[in-house]
């Protein structure tokens, strides 16, 4: 009988202790001590080391929990990552939303310290809902202004993820034109001729397009396409492209193929498939007599329209093996010549207004 007494002792006292915890918790202020007693004999007292989870994102909801002691990490999956949406210290309920519609959890919920925590069944749940209006409507009000917070949270997360994801495509962005720069160089110095022609070109042509009212991202692709423009020189043979003479109607030929041979090389890689156009198209001329494909007026891209301008230009006032670079305005002249016939005449209309910017650019 001694020992029964004692079991119920204990008994007696924890049921005190929880019925205090209880009473702590704001949500649970308008429960009588009778009602609290009621909720405490259905909850169970769980110990989490800190780490461990106590409620898994995507598991059943059939039951909730009152941080006792410790604090918990809400955390919600985003892809490979977990974004941490909030912190919960002693007196809080967490789980509770999954019950109110019957839902798999939502978001995981993790002891970061150690945790002691009262766990209610969905019973428990229900009971202290109908216990009390008032508490019914704290609930609620609870839960709204959560999920205020929790969208606040999200959105300030995932404006700094969009804001990191921008900074790190801008990086990828400058390596890979680094990259370009520096294939660009290899190319040149290949056909010591044209020897930076590539870099002062492509920079040309986006001056052009920039006025010709091109957005950054064409401008983007101009000027890579202006950087790889001759890459289909890579299988014309040494013996015809540093050839100090002319080239015999077979080498020609061999020679007109560059541009066809490029565009196959910038359509293996994505990041390049818009600059592809200037590559393949930049020979092409106004009245349909250019190669490879003898394209006239605007079934030629814009794109090498304009770049066919600025190759020109450059061709003229740079030092060749078998000519001295001439002045900028003879090339002006030429080009003028030459619209409606190698070029499209808007363009050199706008070439002749930005000349003076030009010569600058050009150096």
């Amino acid at each position: 009988m001694v020992s029964e007494g004692v079991h119920n002792a204990h008994e007696m006292e924890g049921l005190r202790r929880l019925v205090n915890t209880l009473s702590e918790v704001p949500l649970l202020a308008s429960l009588s001590r009778s009602q609290l007693a009621e909720l405490a004999r259905l909850a169970t007292v769980c110990e989490f080391p800190p780490g461990t989870p106590i409620i898994e994102e995507g598991t059943p909801g059939d039951c909730f929990y009152i941080v006792e002691e410790g604090h918990v990490v809400i955390v919600k999956r985003l892809g490979e990552e977990e974004l941490p949406i909030a912190r919960r210290g002693p007196g809080a309920l967490v789980g509770e939303m999954a019950l109110l519609e019957e839902a798999v959890r939502s978001a995981t919920v993790r002891a970061e310290t150690g945790v002691r925590a009262l766990r209610i069944s969905r019973e428990g749940f229900e009971r202290m809902l109908a216990a009390s209006s008032q508490v019914a409507l704290d609930v609620i009000r609870e839960i709204s202004r959560r999920l205020r917070d929790t969208d606040h949270h999200m959105i300030q997360s995932l404006l700094q993820k969009n804001r990191e994801l921008r900074a790190a495509k801008e990086l990828l962005r400058k390596s890979y034109d680094a990259t370009l720069v520096a294939l660009s160089r290899a190319l040149d110095l290949r056909d010591r001729e044209t020897e930076g022609h590539s870099v002062r070109v492509a920079n040309l042509a986006v001056e052009i397009g920039a006025s010709l009212g091109l957005d950054r991202t064409q401008l983007e692709h101009l000027w890579r396409g202006g950087l790889l423009h001759d890459i289909g020189k890579i299988g014309v043979p040494d013996t015809i492209l540093q050839k100090p003479g002319p080239l015999s109607p077979q080498e020609w030929e061999i020679m007109k193929r560059h541009p066809v041979w490029g565009a196959r090389i910038l359509k293996q890689v994505d990041f390049l498939a818009e600059a592809m156009p200037v590559v393949r198209y930049h020979h092409e001329a106004w009245d349909g007599s250019g190669y490879p494909e003898g394209l006239c007026r605007r079934e030629i891209p814009l794109l090498a329209r304009i770049f066919m301008v600025a190759d020109t230009y450059d061709a003229i006032t740079s030092d060749r093996p078998y000519r001295t670079k001439r002045p900028p305005e003879v090339a002006l002249a030429i080009i003028r010549e030459e619209s409606g016939r190698q070029f499209d005449p808007e363009i050199v209309s706008v070439f002749e207004s930005v000349f003076p910017r030009i010569r600058k650019v050009a150096g």
